[in-house]
């Protein structure tokens, strides 16, 4: 993978609105996973990201008489520890793979929660274990903080490569029980490896943002009996195969909507032409003109103002929105021209191989480990989808027509061969875990307007917020101007735009969950 220097992320982020590609080949998908874990690693790595809270007192907040008594084995940050989990734990097969485990134990105290974060489609980083929000709740509670790499991510693979065959292994439910068999023997494990013992009184809170956010509401609802509490940070937790909202957010985001609606209809015209000579002329001007593919072209246009607005953060120095829409103040150019100089300046910037960043198909033979984008994208093939298609008429889009379901999971045989089904099961994975309307209890759902990927978590659903907050007893937080994680990773210079009060709540809300009794 290629490394991004701060230097070079924040020249994307402040000077062209955008974030940076990656340099492998890869659908849509794959790359999405990987600027996930780009900005989470920025974010986690530069300033104070370990939360704008203040530790309370311990006592009053878990709601004790006395502050809990310490272990005498003196609790430290950890190195990486791998704890031998199942390949396989609902087939025949015994193997066994060694799973990544992050532990700080700094602020446990002998009965207080722990706290578990599985890395989700990111590798785990020992950068989570003193930073963000999960830290900063066990901080705050005297908790115990464990971060989890989730199997296909990072180095904790069940497998030698990652062909079709060998990545069967990669699903929800194994992910699950993952977590599942990881609790049930963490007091020895933890024991173990840190020399720090774990009550049998203390509460398991799942924690997690984006997908990791699934999972702990997941958690909840599959191990009642293990799992006291979660928290999850823009969980899109309804599967969706053509994902068309996440375009509306977007547009409804930002204010040069209609003139980037107007490019596009005007590029969609062109490709229908047929004529290579205008076509050719215009993936030029993009600064695309290596791609072959017109709907990869047109699929690269979409990225910026996407990636923008689904990690928008104001900031001292500028404002990303602002930024993009500056492009489209130029009223001496038609919009398509405008939008054409913007790519061109954002492939130019950030010195992308257009070909690696945006052909769907190349790299698909590569088999190697540790694709951590290859995993995602199996995720999104077999079971989630979370295709960003262009919304139909009468509804505006700012992207291209030619972005359909059926030409983002066309590669997917390409890259897994037949072990892929025909479309993926959306509707087997809400079905088991609810969509919109999970049957759980003390969950904190925590969502930023602006998030694309909010339109397929509670908010989404005024009656799936009524049902969580009324018959479910959870807790819903939106925050209008924030998007997605920003409650989980934004160091507190950021957060001049609602997260510190998100975060209080955050707080109230897991110091009541723990109060209650199993």
């Amino acid at each position: 993978m290629r490394a991004v220097s701060t230097r070079i992320l924040l020249l994307v982020l402040v000077c062209t609105g955008g974030l940076f590609q990656r340099a492998v080949s890869e659908p849509l998908a794959m790359r999405q996973a990987q600027l996930q874990r780009v900005w989470t690693e920025y974010l986690l790595k530069n300033d104070d990201v370990a939360g704008g809270l203040p530790e309370v007192g311990k006592v009053d907040r878990m709601g004790r008489n006395a502050l809990p008594v310490r272990t005498s084995e003196s609790p430290r940050l950890s190195s990486a520890y791998y704890f031998n989990q199942k390949t396989d734990h609902f087939g025949l097969s015994s193997s066994t793979f060694k799973q990544k485990i992050y532990i700080n134990a700094q602020h446990y105290t002998y009965g207080g929660p722990i706290y578990l974060l599985n890395s989700g489609e990111t590798p785990a980083s020992a950068s989570y274990l003193t930073a963000g929000e999960p830290y900063t709740l066990a901080k705050a509670t005297g908790g115990l903080l464990i971060i989890m790499e989730h199997r296909y991510y990072g180095t904790s693979y069940p497998v030698s490569d990652m062909s079709g065959k060998h990545m069967v292994y990669l699903t929800v439910e194994n992910a699950l029980e993952d977590m599942a068999n990881f609790i049930r023997n963490a007091q020895s494990f933890v024991k173990a490896v840190v020399g720090v013992t774990i009550s049998p009184d203390s509460k398991w809170v799942a924690t997690g943002g984006s997908y990791s956010a699934n999972l702990a509401t997941w958690m909840r609802l599959k191990y009642p009996e293990l799992i006291h509490a979660a928290y999850a940070s823009s969980a899109p937790v309804r599967a969706e195969v053509d994902f068309y909202q996440y375009d509306q957010v977007v547009g409804q985001a930002l204010p040069c909507a209609q003139s980037i609606a107007d490019a596009v209809s005007t590029l969609d015209l062109i490709l229908d032409s047929r004529n290579r000579t205008l076509i050719n002329s215009w993936k030029q001007a993009c600064g695309l003109g290596a791609l072959k593919d017109d709907a990869d072209f047109a699929g690269a246009l979409t990225d910026q103002m996407s990636n923008t607005v689904q990690y928008y953060m104001p900031t001292q120095t500028g404002d990303s929105i602002a930024t993009l829409c500056s492009w489209f103040s130029r009223t001496q150019n038609n919009p398509l021209q405008n939008l054409a100089d913007m790519m061109a300046a954002y492939v130019r910037n950030n010195y992308i191989d257009v070909v690696n960043a945006y052909s769907s198909y190349a790299g698909a033979d590569t088999t190697d480990l540790y694709q951590d984008g290859r995993s995602w994208f199996y995720q999104t093939c077999t079971q989630f989808g979370y295709w960003q298609t262009a919304p139909r008429p009468p509804l505006r889009r700012l992207r291209s027509r030619y972005m359909t379901a059926e030409w983002q999971s066309r590669p997917c045989r390409a890259f897994f061969g037949d072990v892929v089904p025909p479309q993926p099961d959306t509707a087997g994975i809400n079905d088991r875990y609810g969509g919109l309307m999970p049957n759980v209890t003390r969950v904190v759902f925590v969502n930023g307007l602006l998030d694309p990927w909010s339109s397929l978590s509670l908010p989404a659903d005024p009656m799936a917020v009524l049902r969580a907050t009324t018959q479910g007893q959870n807790a819903v937080i939106t925050m209008p101007r924030a998007s997605h994680v920003s409650d989980f990773y934004f160091a507190p210079t950021y957060t001049d735009f609602g997260v510190n009060v998100a975060r209080r709540q955050i707080l109230d809300a897991i110091v009541n969950f723990l109060g209650q009794e199993r």
